[in-house]
C-alpha cells in the first residue's frame, strides 16, 4: 500500500468515529413531562422570532437550530390552560414567569429560545419549554 492510501484509510477510519457522535450530541433526550408516543413525537429547538398573545392564545414562530423556520398556534379556553401547555428551563410555568420573558409591551426578551414539542396525536397539546438568554 501507498502512503496516500494508508492516509486516506486512517482518516475515513477516524470520522467514522467522529460523525456519529456530533450527530448523536444534537438529538434532544425527551423529558419526562412530554407523554406522547416517542414514535409521533417531534420537536423543535431554537431562536423565538415573534410571539404575539391574542385573548387566551399564542401565535409564535421560531427560527430553528437546524435552519428552519416554523410557527405554532396555541389556543385554551382560558389564559391557564394555555400557561398550562408551558415550561421554564423543563419545571412547571407560573404567572409571574411571563414577565421574566417578557416586556409590559408583550416584547420578548432578545435571545429567548424554547424547545417546542409537538405530538400527531390529536388529544396532546404542543408543549413549550421557554429557555431564559444565556443560559
Amino acid at each position: 500500500m501507498n502512503t496516500n492510501t494508508i492516509r486516506n484509510f486512517s482518516l475515513a477510519c477516524m470520522l467514522s468515529l467522529v460523525v456519529p457522535l456530533e450527530v448523536a450530541a444534537q438529538r434532544l433526550a425527551v423529558p419526562e413531562y412530554v407523554t406522547c408516543d416517542r414514535n409521533q413525537l417531534t420537536s423543535w429547538q431554537g431562536e423565538i422570532t415573534r410571539v404575539t398573545r391574542k385573548g387566551n392564545g399564542i401565535d409564535l414562530a421560531i427560527a430553528t437550530d437546524y435552519g428552519t423556520s416554523e410557527t405554532l398556534t396555541m389556543a385554551g379556553a382560558s389564559w391557564e390552560e394555555v400557561l398550562a401547555q408551558f415550561r421554564l428551563a423543563g419545571r412547571p410555568f407560573r404567572a409571574d414567569d411571563w414577565d421574566r420573558l417578557f416586556d409590559t409591551e408583550g416584547n420578548h426578551q432578545p435571545g429567548l429560545r424554547a424547545i417546542v414539542w409537538l405530538c400527531q396525536a390529536a388529544e396532546q397539546q404542543p408543549i413549550v419549554n421557554w429557555q431564559l438568554p444565556g443560559r
